[in-house]
Order: C-alpha cells, then structure tokens, then sequence
C-alpha cells in the first residue's frame, strides 16, 4: 500500500487529464477531495484492532477476511468532519452546487452512534446508498465516493496495521484479505501481465490469478471476456458471464503507474457505463433466444 503525498496526486491528476481531456475537470476535483483526505489523516483517532488467533491464522487461510468492516469501531466525528468539508468542496463546482442541500442531509440519520449511510459505505451496501441518493436527488456516484472519501482515513490506518499479520501470497481469494469488500479495480503488470485486485473500500491490493473472474472464481476461459474503450490504450474491463459481473482494468505495461484508488475509479466511470451497457445487452439477448 503506497503513502500518497500531495505530489502523487498532482501528478496523477495532470497524467489521467492529459490521457483524457474529457476528465480534465472533474479529475481535478476529484483530486482535491483525495488531498483533503491526506490532510485529515493525522486527525482520526488511530483504531483499535483486537483479533483473535483463530480469526488471524486459520480462519483467514480458509478464506475469511481479517477484519469485518460491520464490526469496526472508527473515529465517527472525524468521519463526519471531513465529509462536511468534502462536501464544500462540491459547493466549488457549478454542476456540485445543487447538490450540497442533498449531501449535507445524507448524514443526518444515526445508526447505533454511527451516521447511517458511512455505515452503508463502510459495509459496502450500495443499494442503501443509492436508495438514499435518489430520495435526495444527488447523484449516487458522488455520494458513494464522498461516504468513502470520508471514511478513507480511518480505513488505510486499518489495512497498514492488518497487513503487517499478513502474507498476501497465501491468499488466493477474490474479496480483499483485511476486509473483505469486493475489488474495484485491477491492474496488470510485469511479465506476461500478472494480475492484482485493488479493494474498493481500503485499497487493499494482492494477486490474483489473470485468467480467473473474482467474483465467482470461474476460471473456464469460455466465460470470460474482455472489453476496450475506442481508442484507449491500457484501458479495459474483463467480464465474466458467468456471473454477470465486471471489473475495470489498467495495464500497466501501458500506462505510467501507481493507480491511485479513487482517482482512477472516478477516470474510469465510461467504463462502467460501457460494462453495464453490455451485460444489459447480453441479458436482452439471453431473454429473446428463450
């Protein structure tokens, strides 16, 4: 897990809008909110992690992750801090601005001391999220990445000192190691591409098989598949049809590295869309031949 300085983010900011000047704008807000998030991480109370043997050793070789995020107890007034803070920073762009009513009302419901929908972030239930979203009338995309941004802080403090009880290498599962949470993103590097998951909720990164979808752990090559943007190198998103999942991908034999969690998830949403766009395709297909 690299330690972002506010130098790596400008310059990942200035690469990704000069791949894509479509991103230019809002990659660079994205970008002021990740430097927020560094600028906070001195003030969150350091978490305490207390793991038992059998949840440390056997049980994480078996495939449960270290931590369960539903069962973290973090720094809950920092949380609410800086998402106040990131949301000023929505406030600064024109197309933010009539969401800020929205995104400040979003944390207003408690749930057991902890705001409800960091509680959603933190166990990554994005239906709540969106559910919420839609009430609210702000885009989904920009509350689940604010929710996270908030949390960010507090979560990388927990992977740093769960990966030091770690070695990545046994494990061989498709959700993060430390949490448990699905990955986002994937990257290819090195010799012949070999392949790492990035977790979507504490940037975990570990290896995984290329050839194998992370999701269900298909591996029968008949089923998996990829897609490229027009014109874009070093940008893809591998699908599986088996289980009707994606997952966005950078290679990095193409393109300049580190990837930045959060920066490259925001640069990456065409992909999501063409990923969607497919598999709804694929299903309406399905539907007509039966």
């Amino acid at each position: 897990m690299i330690v972002l300085s506010q130098e790596d983010i400008a310059s990942k900011v200035k690469a990704i809008g000069k791949r894509n000047p479509a991103y230019a704008e809002v990659i660079q807000w994205a970008g002021e909110l990740l430097s927020e998030t560094v600028r906070a991480s001195g003030k969150f109370r350091p978490p305490q992690l207390s793991l038992g043997q059998e949840r440390s050793s056997e049980a994480w070789s078996q495939g449960r992750s270290l931590l369960d995020p539903g069962e973290l107890s973090l720094d809950w007034e920092q949380a609410r801090a800086l998402y106040r803070r990131l949301v000023g920073l929505v406030e600064t762009r024109e197309s933010g601005r009539r969401q800020v009513e929205g995104l400040l009302q979003a944390l207003v419901e408690d749930q057991e001391g902890a705001p409800g929908l960091l509680k959603a972030a933190l166990t990554s239930d994005l239906k709540a999220i969106e559910t919420a979203a839609q009430a609210l009338e702000i885009d989904p995309p920009v509350l689940t990445l604010l929710l996270r941004l908030s949390l960010r802080p507090a979560l990388l403090d927990v992977a740093r000192d769960a990966l030091e009880r770690l070695d990545l290498r046994r494990w061989t599962h498709g959700h993060c190691p430390v949490c448990g949470s699905a990955p986002i993103l994937a990257d290819l590097s090195g010799e012949g591409g070999k392949r790492r998951l990035h977790c979507s909720l504490c940037e975990t990164a570990w290896p995984y098989p290329r050839l194998r979808c992370p999701f269900c752990e298909n591996d029968n090559r008949e089923d998996l598949s990829y897609l490229r943007a027009e014109n874009e190198e070093g940008l893809r998103v591998d699908l599986c049809s088996g289980c009707g999942h994606y997952l966005k991908t950078i290679d990095l034999r193409e393109l300049a590295g580190p990837v930045i969690v959060p920066l490259d998830d925001v640069a990456t949403w065409h992909l999501d869309l063409i990923a969607q766009q497919n598999l709804e395709d694929e299903e309406a297909n399905l539907s007509r031949a039966t």
